[in-house]
């Protein structure tokens, strides 16, 4: 009986103190950061408004002979040409446009951005080549 006791109270010591261990860890909240991506069109530098593009948010992943690229999130622009995502900020990001006879990218380096910083996409309409 004495022995089933101690085996609970040391139990019960193990758990909380790695329940206090884990607590104190630095969390990823510190690292992330929301950006705000608008999609202009390359020829008229107008907003392209009312298109509802497709942006894929990709990271560069491993590879031997092809480098390859690991999809993190697919958003839709709204009705004024612009989405707000969440990055963090110890990754780079390849933001890929795609809409209706459409194409755009932009490359986010490690580091180089701030929270709630704009970032524009230049789009290229396929009907106007």
């Amino acid at each position: 009986m004495q022995f089933n006791i101690h085996k609970l109270e040391i139990g019960l010591f193990v758990s909380i103190f790695l329940l206090i261990i884990s607590c104190n860890r630095k969390s990823d909240v510190g690292k992330q950061l929301f950006i705000k991506v608008n999609s202009i069109d390359k020829e008229t530098r107008q907003v392209r408004v009312n298109t509802f593009d497709t942006i894929e948010v990709r990271t560069p992943g491993i590879g031997y002979l092809m480098k390859t690229q690991e999809k993190v999130g697919e958003y839709i622009t709204d009705s004024s040409g612009s989405v707000v995502i969440k990055i963090y900020t110890d990754k780079n990001y390849h933001l890929i446009l795609g809409g209706d006879n459409a194409y755009g990218s932009v490359d986010i380096n490690k580091g180089s951005m701030i929270n709630g910083q704009m970032v524009t996409i230049k789009v290229t309409s396929f009907n106007k080549r």
